[in-house]
């Protein structure tokens, strides 16, 4: 649009640091590497049309100011040519923030398991009708365990959605490999005394829009760990199971004779 004043080639005193350009791109003619487009806070294509007929920017109106979002969508040729991707990446973090970041991106499984069974009020988008009233109500809601499975999976939450975005998770859950006990957690006292260790780990690489999957698994023939991927398999040693990918848990109640302290605890048994 002619609203929009955009010179090309770029002149070094314009140019940004992630983006270079060679003599020759310099001292050519060549139109520019992008469409400027109008889109929404999702970054999807509108109808409207980038300025307005006085060549003024379109704006919609968010909270009562006026906002416009635009987007360079860039030739691929170019981009590939002209964009430094790890440039941009390249980010210098004050000690401070890399301190803070590690301490909360680092949590226990007990605390997740405890968060999972915390007592939490419904907001106002997931109501509770209450047949008594005849109303929807914000009503509080609270989980717990009763009775323990002899096999024990753990999925985590590693993929977060929301209205307005979406992201995977990377905080690190550390998790133990022997003596897991959820006896805190219990409201029944039957099976108090029960604990697992730790069998399997299924892992996940990548994002929301693709991934690769991995596994580690325990092996009751030779009492070691392997590493699954794809069809290649490796022994490993256990502690490579600890990972941010890590993604779905698998335990298994330990035996009575490896409660009271036998180190045999890896026994093939029933599930069923």
């Amino acid at each position: 649009s002619s609203g929009i004043n955009a010179e090309w080639p770029l002149r070094p005193g314009k140019m940004s640091r992630y983006v270079q350009l060679t003599d020759e791109a310099l001292q050519s003619e060549e139109t520019l590497p992008f469409k400027i487009k109008a889109v929404n806070q999702f970054g999807v294509e509108q109808s409207h049309d980038l300025c307005d007929e006085d060549d003024n920017l379109s704006v919609t109106m968010s909270s009562g100011k006026p906002v416009a979002y635009i987007a360079l969508v860039w030739d691929m040729d170019a981009k590939d040519e002209y964009f430094k991707l790890d440039e941009c990446n390249a980010v210098d973090y004050h000690d401070s923030y890399r301190t803070t970041k590690a301490r909360k991106n680092e949590v226990n499984l007990e605390d997740c398991i405890e968060m999972y069974c915390k007592q939490e009020t419904l907001n106002e988008d997931n109501m509770w009708w209450c047949p008594n009233c005849k109303d929807f109500k914000q009503a509080s809601k609270k989980l717990d365990l009763w009775r323990l499975p002899k096999v024990l999976v753990i999925h985590l939450k590693r993929f977060c959605y929301s209205r307005h975005w979406r992201d995977k998770i990377e905080t690190m859950v550390k998790f133990p490999h022997h003596d897991l006990s959820l006896k805190k957690f219990m409201l029944s006292t039957d099976q108090s005394d029960v604990k697992y260790d730790l069998r399997g780990v299924v892992n996940h690489y990548g994002g929301l829009g693709g991934g690769h999957y991995t596994a580690y698994c325990h092996s009751v023939a030779d009492d070691k760990w392997h590493v699954y991927d794809d069809s290649h398999v490796a022994s490993c040693t256990s502690d490579k199971c600890n990972s941010p990918s890590a993604y779905v848990l698998f335990y298994t109640q330990q035996e009575p004779d490896r409660i009271n302290g036998s180190s045999n605890g890896f026994e093939p048994m029933d599930v069923n």
